[in-house]
Protein backbone atom coordinates (compact mmCIF):
# COMPACT_ATOMS: atom_id res chain seq x y z
CA UNK A 1 0.00 0.00 0.00
CA UNK A 2 2.07 3.19 -0.70
CA UNK A 3 1.17 6.06 1.37
CA UNK A 4 0.67 9.73 0.92
CA UNK A 5 3.65 12.00 1.56
CA UNK A 6 6.56 14.13 -0.32
CA UNK A 7 8.51 12.69 -3.29
CA UNK A 8 10.33 10.05 -2.21
CA UNK A 9 13.13 10.01 -5.07
CA UNK A 10 13.77 13.61 -3.50
CA UNK A 11 14.12 11.47 -0.27
CA UNK A 12 16.21 8.56 -1.37
CA UNK A 13 18.46 11.27 -2.90
CA UNK A 14 18.23 13.15 0.25
CA UNK A 15 19.25 10.05 2.44
CA UNK A 16 22.44 9.68 0.16
CA UNK A 17 23.54 13.37 0.60
CA UNK A 18 23.93 12.79 4.06
CA UNK A 19 25.25 9.17 4.07
CA UNK A 20 27.87 10.61 1.64
CA UNK A 21 29.44 13.62 3.82
CA UNK A 22 28.90 11.48 6.62
CA UNK A 23 30.74 7.89 5.84
CA UNK A 24 33.30 9.69 3.88
CA UNK A 25 34.41 11.82 7.04
CA UNK A 26 36.51 8.82 7.80
CA UNK A 27 38.94 8.16 4.71
CA UNK A 28 38.88 11.67 3.17
CA UNK A 29 40.55 12.76 6.36
CA UNK A 30 42.25 9.86 6.99
CA UNK A 31 44.51 10.67 3.98
CA UNK A 32 44.76 14.09 5.04
CA UNK A 33 46.33 13.19 8.06
CA UNK A 34 50.33 12.88 7.39
CA UNK A 35 50.00 16.51 5.84
CA UNK A 36 48.01 17.86 8.62
CA UNK A 37 50.23 16.68 11.13
CA UNK A 38 53.46 17.88 9.61
CA UNK A 39 51.57 21.75 9.08
CA UNK A 40 50.74 21.71 12.29
CA UNK A 41 53.59 20.38 13.65
CA UNK A 42 51.50 17.30 15.47
CA UNK A 43 53.42 14.29 16.87
CA UNK A 44 52.52 11.02 15.71
CA UNK A 45 50.73 9.97 19.34
CA UNK A 46 48.48 12.78 19.38
CA UNK A 47 47.49 12.72 15.36
CA UNK A 48 45.44 9.51 16.24
CA UNK A 49 42.98 12.25 18.00
CA UNK A 50 41.95 13.93 14.89
CA UNK A 51 40.33 10.98 13.86
CA UNK A 52 39.31 9.88 17.50
CA UNK A 53 37.72 12.97 18.53
CA UNK A 54 35.13 12.76 16.15
CA UNK A 55 34.26 8.66 16.65
CA UNK A 56 34.03 9.31 20.05
CA UNK A 57 31.57 11.94 20.01
CA UNK A 58 29.31 9.95 16.62
CA UNK A 59 29.62 7.38 18.52
CA UNK A 60 28.54 8.20 21.97
CA UNK A 61 25.82 11.07 21.20
CA UNK A 62 23.92 8.35 18.65
CA UNK A 63 21.00 6.52 20.57
CA UNK A 64 20.30 10.22 22.37
CA UNK A 65 19.92 12.05 18.78
CA UNK A 66 17.82 8.63 17.50
CA UNK A 67 15.71 9.43 20.06
CA UNK A 68 15.43 13.18 19.42
CA UNK A 69 14.56 12.27 16.34
CA UNK A 70 11.73 10.26 17.32
CA UNK A 71 10.27 12.99 19.63
CA UNK A 72 12.04 16.37 18.25
CA UNK A 73 11.02 15.45 14.59
CA UNK A 74 13.24 14.27 11.59
CA UNK A 75 13.40 17.41 10.24
CA UNK A 76 14.42 19.83 13.27
CA UNK A 77 17.12 16.86 13.68
CA UNK A 78 18.54 16.50 9.81
CA UNK A 79 18.60 20.69 9.85
CA UNK A 80 20.65 20.95 12.97
CA UNK A 81 22.89 18.14 12.19
CA UNK A 82 23.83 19.24 8.71
CA UNK A 83 24.24 22.64 10.25
CA UNK A 84 26.56 21.72 12.89
CA UNK A 85 28.08 19.45 10.87
CA UNK A 86 29.21 22.28 8.10
CA UNK A 87 30.08 24.48 10.93
CA UNK A 88 32.84 21.97 12.30
CA UNK A 89 34.25 21.32 8.62
CA UNK A 90 34.25 25.16 8.38
CA UNK A 91 35.90 25.92 11.88
CA UNK A 92 38.34 22.41 10.80
CA UNK A 93 39.35 24.08 7.52
CA UNK A 94 41.01 27.26 9.64
CA UNK A 95 42.21 25.81 12.16
CA UNK A 96 45.78 27.12 13.15
CA UNK A 97 46.10 24.30 15.67
CA UNK A 98 45.55 21.04 17.32
CA UNK A 99 42.97 21.99 19.94
CA UNK A 100 40.90 23.81 17.67
CA UNK A 101 41.25 21.11 14.96
CA UNK A 102 39.55 19.04 17.58
CA UNK A 103 36.58 21.00 18.88
CA UNK A 104 35.83 20.94 15.18
CA UNK A 105 36.37 17.53 14.75
CA UNK A 106 33.71 16.90 18.03
CA UNK A 107 31.39 19.51 16.24
CA UNK A 108 31.92 17.18 13.31
CA UNK A 109 30.56 13.84 15.42
CA UNK A 110 27.92 15.96 17.07
CA UNK A 111 26.41 17.00 14.04
CA UNK A 112 26.83 13.47 12.24
CA UNK A 113 25.34 11.70 15.23
CA UNK A 114 22.20 14.19 14.96
CA UNK A 115 21.63 13.66 11.17
CA UNK A 116 22.21 9.88 10.65
CA UNK A 117 19.25 8.24 12.70
CA UNK A 118 17.36 10.95 11.50
CA UNK A 119 18.27 10.55 7.89
CA UNK A 120 17.76 6.50 7.90
CA UNK A 121 14.76 6.50 9.52
CA UNK A 122 13.14 8.45 6.80
CA UNK A 123 13.68 5.30 4.34
CA UNK A 124 10.98 3.31 6.49
CA UNK A 125 8.70 6.51 7.45
CA UNK A 126 8.37 8.41 4.25
CA UNK A 127 9.30 6.07 1.61
CA UNK A 128 6.41 3.68 0.55
CA UNK A 129 6.56 0.19 0.93
CA UNK A 130 8.21 -2.63 -2.04
CA UNK A 131 10.24 -1.42 -4.83
CA UNK A 132 10.79 2.44 -3.75
CA UNK A 133 11.79 1.44 -0.50
CA UNK A 134 14.13 -1.33 -1.75
CA UNK A 135 15.36 1.43 -4.24
CA UNK A 136 16.26 3.62 -0.88
CA UNK A 137 18.27 0.86 0.88
CA UNK A 138 19.57 0.10 -2.13
CA UNK A 139 21.13 3.60 -2.41
CA UNK A 140 21.63 3.64 1.26
CA UNK A 141 24.03 0.78 0.45
CA UNK A 142 26.30 1.60 -2.32
CA UNK A 143 27.03 5.42 -0.47
CA UNK A 144 28.11 2.66 2.97
CA UNK A 145 30.60 0.81 0.58
CA UNK A 146 31.32 3.58 -2.07
CA UNK A 147 32.33 6.39 0.32
CA UNK A 148 35.55 4.54 1.54
CA UNK A 149 37.02 4.82 -1.67
CA UNK A 150 35.44 7.77 -3.08
CA UNK A 151 37.24 9.32 0.16
CA UNK A 152 40.61 8.08 -0.77
CA UNK A 153 40.46 9.12 -3.93
CA UNK A 154 38.99 12.46 -3.43
CA UNK A 155 41.23 13.10 -0.17
CA UNK A 156 44.09 12.18 -1.93
CA UNK A 157 44.16 14.32 -4.94
CA UNK A 158 42.32 17.27 -2.72
CA UNK A 159 45.55 17.01 -0.54
CA UNK A 160 48.31 16.95 -3.05
CA UNK A 161 46.84 19.76 -5.05
CA UNK A 162 45.20 21.46 -2.78
CA UNK A 163 46.46 20.95 0.72
CA UNK A 164 44.62 19.29 3.90
CA UNK A 165 42.48 22.01 4.66
CA UNK A 166 40.99 21.98 1.58
CA UNK A 167 39.39 18.84 2.18
CA UNK A 168 37.45 20.08 5.08
CA UNK A 169 35.62 22.60 2.62
CA UNK A 170 34.01 19.90 0.46
CA UNK A 171 31.04 19.01 3.05
CA UNK A 172 29.33 22.56 3.63
CA UNK A 173 28.03 22.95 0.04
CA UNK A 174 26.67 19.50 -0.04
CA UNK A 175 25.18 20.05 3.71
CA UNK A 176 23.61 23.25 2.72
CA UNK A 177 22.10 21.36 -0.64
CA UNK A 178 21.49 18.71 1.93
CA UNK A 179 19.61 21.34 4.16
CA UNK A 180 17.77 22.47 1.60
CA UNK A 181 16.22 19.38 0.35
CA UNK A 182 15.09 18.71 4.23
CA UNK A 183 13.58 21.65 4.41
CA UNK A 184 11.39 20.96 1.14
CA UNK A 185 11.10 17.69 1.81
CA UNK A 186 10.60 16.06 5.06
CA UNK A 187 6.81 17.06 6.81
CA UNK A 188 6.99 19.45 9.73
CA UNK A 189 7.36 17.80 12.91
CA UNK A 190 4.60 17.74 15.26
CA UNK A 191 4.32 19.83 18.26
CA UNK A 192 6.50 19.32 21.09
CA UNK A 193 4.68 18.39 24.10
CA UNK A 194 5.30 18.69 27.83
CA UNK A 195 6.06 14.96 27.99
CA UNK A 196 8.42 14.74 25.18
CA UNK A 197 10.75 16.85 26.74
CA UNK A 198 11.64 14.97 29.22
CA UNK A 199 15.17 13.53 29.15
CA UNK A 200 16.44 10.74 30.21
CA UNK A 201 19.79 12.16 30.70
CA UNK A 202 21.16 9.27 33.00
CA UNK A 203 20.50 6.93 30.13
CA UNK A 204 22.44 9.09 27.89
CA UNK A 205 25.52 10.02 30.20
CA UNK A 206 26.04 5.83 30.62
CA UNK A 207 25.74 5.24 26.76
CA UNK A 208 28.06 7.52 26.30
CA UNK A 209 30.39 6.47 28.91
CA UNK A 210 30.07 3.05 27.35
CA UNK A 211 30.98 4.02 23.72
CA UNK A 212 33.43 5.82 24.68
CA UNK A 213 35.04 3.42 27.14
CA UNK A 214 34.50 0.60 24.31
CA UNK A 215 35.90 2.41 21.49
CA UNK A 216 38.90 3.67 23.74
CA UNK A 217 39.54 -0.08 24.71
CA UNK A 218 39.77 -1.21 21.04
CA UNK A 219 42.14 1.48 20.02
CA UNK A 220 43.99 0.80 23.16
CA UNK A 221 44.19 -3.26 22.07
CA UNK A 222 45.86 -2.14 18.69
CA UNK A 223 49.09 -0.35 20.47
CA UNK A 224 49.17 -2.49 23.29
CA UNK A 225 47.46 -6.19 22.38
CA UNK A 226 44.58 -7.50 23.31
CA UNK A 227 45.61 -9.26 26.82
CA UNK A 228 47.31 -5.88 28.04
CA UNK A 229 45.56 -4.84 31.62
CA UNK A 230 44.65 -1.31 30.32
CA UNK A 231 42.31 -2.15 27.08
CA UNK A 232 41.05 -5.13 29.06
CA UNK A 233 39.93 -3.33 32.56
CA UNK A 234 38.43 -0.54 30.23
CA UNK A 235 36.42 -3.04 28.48
CA UNK A 236 35.15 -4.36 31.52
CA UNK A 237 33.96 -1.23 32.81
CA UNK A 238 32.51 -0.62 28.97
CA UNK A 239 30.72 -3.76 29.84
CA UNK A 240 29.67 -2.81 33.15
CA UNK A 241 28.24 0.87 32.06
CA UNK A 242 26.23 -0.91 29.28
CA UNK A 243 24.78 -2.97 31.83
CA UNK A 244 24.12 -0.25 33.72
CA UNK A 245 22.30 1.63 31.43
CA UNK A 246 19.91 -1.28 30.09
CA UNK A 247 18.80 -1.57 33.71
CA UNK A 248 18.29 2.40 33.59
CA UNK A 249 16.53 2.25 30.24
CA UNK A 250 14.29 -0.72 31.97
CA UNK A 251 13.34 1.92 34.64
CA UNK A 252 13.51 4.64 32.97
CA UNK A 253 9.77 6.53 31.92
CA UNK A 254 11.30 8.04 28.75
CA UNK A 255 13.93 5.55 27.91
CA UNK A 256 16.09 6.45 25.00
CA UNK A 257 16.43 3.58 23.72
CA UNK A 258 12.90 1.46 24.63
CA UNK A 259 13.91 -2.23 25.72
CA UNK A 260 10.81 -3.30 23.51
CA UNK A 261 12.91 -2.46 20.42
CA UNK A 262 14.86 -5.85 21.36
CA UNK A 263 12.05 -8.07 21.42
CA UNK A 264 11.23 -7.27 17.62
CA UNK A 265 11.37 -10.22 15.57
CA UNK A 266 14.68 -10.25 14.35
CA UNK A 267 16.37 -6.94 15.76
CA UNK A 268 18.66 -8.28 18.49
CA UNK A 269 20.56 -10.64 16.45
CA UNK A 270 20.40 -8.58 13.45
CA UNK A 271 22.22 -5.62 15.71
CA UNK A 272 25.08 -8.61 16.37
CA UNK A 273 25.29 -9.21 13.19
CA UNK A 274 25.72 -6.21 11.81
CA UNK A 275 28.64 -5.35 14.40
CA UNK A 276 30.47 -8.65 12.82
CA UNK A 277 29.66 -7.24 9.27
CA UNK A 278 30.89 -3.81 9.55
CA UNK A 279 33.99 -5.38 11.49
CA UNK A 280 34.61 -7.33 8.74
CA UNK A 281 34.56 -4.21 5.80
CA UNK A 282 36.94 -2.65 8.37
CA UNK A 283 39.05 -5.43 8.33
CA UNK A 284 39.04 -6.29 4.44
CA UNK A 285 39.64 -2.93 3.77
CA UNK A 286 42.64 -1.61 5.98
CA UNK A 287 43.80 -4.75 4.95
CA UNK A 288 43.63 -4.35 1.40
CA UNK A 289 45.10 -1.05 1.62
CA UNK A 290 47.87 -2.50 3.61
CA UNK A 291 48.81 -5.15 0.62
CA UNK A 292 48.95 -2.74 -1.97
CA UNK A 293 51.52 -0.50 -0.34
CA UNK A 294 52.99 -2.69 1.19
CA UNK A 295 53.23 -6.12 -0.88
CA UNK A 296 52.75 -4.36 -4.35
CA UNK A 297 54.10 -0.89 -3.50
CA UNK A 298 51.41 0.65 -4.84
CA UNK A 299 51.09 4.67 -4.20
CA UNK A 300 48.55 6.11 -1.85
CA UNK A 301 46.95 7.56 -5.09
CA UNK A 302 46.98 3.72 -6.62
CA UNK A 303 46.02 2.07 -4.10
CA UNK A 304 42.40 4.09 -4.25
CA UNK A 305 42.25 3.44 -7.80
CA UNK A 306 43.39 0.07 -7.02
CA UNK A 307 39.70 -0.44 -4.88
CA UNK A 308 38.24 0.47 -7.96
CA UNK A 309 36.83 -3.17 -8.50
CA UNK A 310 35.52 -3.70 -5.23
CA UNK A 311 33.71 -0.03 -5.66
CA UNK A 312 31.79 -1.73 -8.79
CA UNK A 313 30.76 -4.92 -7.29
CA UNK A 314 29.35 -2.67 -4.84
CA UNK A 315 27.29 -0.55 -7.00
CA UNK A 316 26.19 -3.71 -8.93
CA UNK A 317 25.53 -4.99 -6.10
CA UNK A 318 22.77 -2.32 -5.17
CA UNK A 319 21.47 -2.35 -8.37
CA UNK A 320 20.68 -5.75 -8.12
CA UNK A 321 19.96 -6.36 -4.81
CA UNK A 322 16.52 -4.40 -4.81
CA UNK A 323 14.59 -6.58 -7.28
CA UNK A 324 16.67 -9.88 -5.21
CA UNK A 325 14.95 -8.47 -2.27
CA UNK A 326 11.31 -8.79 -4.20
CA UNK A 327 11.89 -12.19 -5.13
CA UNK A 328 13.54 -13.21 -1.86
CA UNK A 329 13.54 -13.57 1.79
CA UNK A 330 15.33 -10.88 3.68
CA UNK A 331 16.98 -13.85 5.90
CA UNK A 332 17.90 -16.04 2.47
CA UNK A 333 19.57 -13.18 1.27
CA UNK A 334 21.45 -12.17 4.59
CA UNK A 335 22.54 -16.07 4.52
CA UNK A 336 23.56 -16.29 0.79
CA UNK A 337 25.46 -12.69 0.94
CA UNK A 338 27.65 -13.61 3.92
CA UNK A 339 28.11 -16.79 1.98
CA UNK A 340 29.83 -15.29 -0.43
CA UNK A 341 31.19 -12.66 2.14
CA UNK A 342 33.57 -15.82 3.50
CA UNK A 343 33.80 -17.15 0.08
CA UNK A 344 35.96 -13.66 -0.83
CA UNK A 345 37.77 -13.36 2.22
CA UNK A 346 38.47 -17.15 1.46
CA UNK A 347 39.74 -16.50 -1.86
CA UNK A 348 42.11 -13.24 -0.49
CA UNK A 349 43.73 -15.53 2.14
CA UNK A 350 44.16 -18.44 -0.74
CA UNK A 351 45.67 -16.22 -3.00
CA UNK A 352 48.17 -14.24 -0.58
CA UNK A 353 51.74 -13.62 -1.76
CA UNK A 354 50.74 -13.00 -5.78
CA UNK A 355 52.35 -9.89 -7.14
CA UNK A 356 49.47 -10.20 -9.58
CA UNK A 357 47.18 -7.68 -7.99
CA UNK A 358 43.70 -8.69 -10.67
CA UNK A 359 44.87 -12.19 -8.90
CA UNK A 360 45.82 -11.46 -5.83
CA UNK A 361 43.30 -8.56 -4.83
CA UNK A 362 40.46 -8.04 -7.55
CA UNK A 363 38.90 -11.01 -7.95
CA UNK A 364 38.29 -11.46 -4.09
CA UNK A 365 37.28 -8.04 -3.47
CA UNK A 366 34.89 -8.10 -5.98
CA UNK A 367 33.54 -11.35 -4.30
CA UNK A 368 33.35 -9.63 -0.69
CA UNK A 369 31.73 -6.31 -2.15
CA UNK A 370 29.11 -7.91 -3.63
CA UNK A 371 27.84 -10.05 -0.87
CA UNK A 372 28.60 -7.64 2.05
CA UNK A 373 26.40 -5.14 0.01
CA UNK A 374 23.39 -7.48 -0.63
CA UNK A 375 23.47 -8.99 3.02
CA UNK A 376 24.35 -5.31 4.36
CA UNK A 377 20.91 -4.00 2.55
CA UNK A 378 19.02 -6.87 3.46
CA UNK A 379 19.98 -7.15 7.44
CA UNK A 380 19.01 -3.30 7.66
CA UNK A 381 15.81 -4.09 6.18
CA UNK A 382 15.25 -7.18 8.34
CA UNK A 383 16.11 -5.47 11.39
CA UNK A 384 13.80 -2.54 11.39
CA UNK A 385 11.11 -3.44 9.02
CA UNK A 386 8.76 -4.17 12.37
CA UNK A 387 9.84 -1.63 14.33
CA UNK A 388 6.84 1.27 14.76
CA UNK A 389 7.37 4.65 13.34
CA UNK A 390 7.61 6.42 17.12
CA UNK A 391 10.86 4.17 17.22
CA UNK A 392 12.64 4.38 14.31
CA UNK A 393 15.11 6.95 15.41
CA UNK A 394 16.21 4.87 18.23
CA UNK A 395 16.40 1.77 16.51
CA UNK A 396 18.54 3.29 13.32
CA UNK A 397 20.27 4.84 16.42
CA UNK A 398 21.67 1.54 17.62
CA UNK A 399 22.05 -0.28 14.53
CA UNK A 400 24.84 2.69 14.03
CA UNK A 401 26.11 2.33 17.23
CA UNK A 402 26.87 -1.63 16.37
CA UNK A 403 28.80 -0.10 13.35
CA UNK A 404 30.56 1.91 15.26
CA UNK A 405 32.21 -0.73 17.95
CA UNK A 406 32.15 -3.10 14.41
CA UNK A 407 34.65 -1.24 12.19
CA UNK A 408 37.71 -0.35 14.88
CA UNK A 409 37.03 -3.93 16.31
CA UNK A 410 37.42 -5.73 12.71
CA UNK A 411 40.30 -2.79 12.01
CA UNK A 412 42.08 -3.88 14.73
CA UNK A 413 41.38 -7.50 14.59
CA UNK A 414 43.84 -7.51 11.52
CA UNK A 415 45.77 -5.44 12.23
CA UNK A 416 46.91 -7.26 15.28
CA UNK A 417 47.18 -10.57 13.56
CA UNK A 418 49.36 -9.14 11.05
CA UNK A 419 51.80 -7.75 13.67
CA UNK A 420 51.78 -10.83 15.24
CA UNK A 421 52.81 -13.06 12.07
CA UNK A 422 55.83 -10.69 11.71
CA UNK A 423 57.31 -8.01 12.38
CA UNK A 424 58.09 -7.05 8.10
CA UNK A 425 54.76 -7.35 6.50
CA UNK A 426 55.27 -9.30 3.45
CA UNK A 427 52.30 -10.50 0.81
CA UNK A 428 51.91 -13.81 2.17
CA UNK A 429 51.41 -12.29 5.86
CA UNK A 430 48.18 -10.88 5.08
CA UNK A 431 46.96 -14.64 5.02
CA UNK A 432 46.39 -14.90 8.41
CA UNK A 433 44.93 -11.52 8.56
CA UNK A 434 42.25 -12.22 5.67
CA UNK A 435 41.44 -15.68 7.90
CA UNK A 436 41.35 -13.47 11.01
CA UNK A 437 37.90 -11.61 9.33
CA UNK A 438 36.52 -14.45 7.39
CA UNK A 439 36.47 -16.38 10.99
CA UNK A 440 34.24 -13.44 11.83
CA UNK A 441 32.24 -13.31 8.90
CA UNK A 442 31.72 -16.98 9.35
CA UNK A 443 30.32 -16.10 12.90
CA UNK A 444 28.01 -14.05 11.48
CA UNK A 445 26.54 -16.43 8.77
CA UNK A 446 26.01 -19.22 11.60
CA UNK A 447 23.84 -16.21 13.75
CA UNK A 448 22.16 -15.50 10.85
CA UNK A 449 21.76 -19.32 10.33
CA UNK A 450 20.41 -19.76 13.70
CA UNK A 451 19.23 -16.34 15.06
CA UNK A 452 17.19 -15.10 12.64
CA UNK A 453 13.52 -16.21 12.10
CA UNK A 454 11.45 -15.69 9.18
CA UNK A 455 8.93 -13.44 8.77
CA UNK A 456 5.91 -14.79 9.49
CA UNK A 457 3.23 -16.28 6.42
CA UNK A 458 0.50 -14.19 5.17
CA UNK A 459 -2.60 -14.85 7.21
CA UNK A 460 -0.66 -16.24 10.33
CA UNK A 461 -0.84 -14.56 13.56
CA UNK A 462 2.36 -12.29 14.37
CA UNK A 463 2.99 -12.61 18.51
CA UNK A 464 5.22 -9.10 18.32
CA UNK A 465 3.13 -7.09 16.14
CA UNK A 466 1.55 -5.37 18.90
CA UNK A 467 4.08 -6.04 21.71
Amino acid sequence: MTRAGPDYRLVILLVGLTQLIVTTDFSIVSVALPSIGRRLHIPPAALSWVISASALTFGGCLILAGRAADILGRKRCLVAGLAVFGAGSLTASMAPDLPVLIVARVLQGLGGAILTPASFSLINTLVPEGAPRRRALGVFGIMQGLSLVIGLLIGGAMTTHFGWRSVFLLNPPIAVLAALLALRTVPAPPPITAADRAVDWIGAGLIMASMGLVLSAVSLMGRLGWSAPLPLGLMAAALAAFGLFFLAESRAPAPLAPLSIFGRRNFAPASLILLLHLAGVGGVFVLTSLYMQSGLKFTALQSGLGMMPYAAAVMLAGQLAAPIMARAPHRAIVIGGFGLYVLGLALLALLCGQQNYWLALALGSVVCGFGSTTSFMALMAEATEDVPAAQQGAASAILFTAQQIGVPLGVTLALSVLSAVSSEIRGQDFRAGYLAVAALIALGLMISLAGLRPAPTAGAPNRLAHS
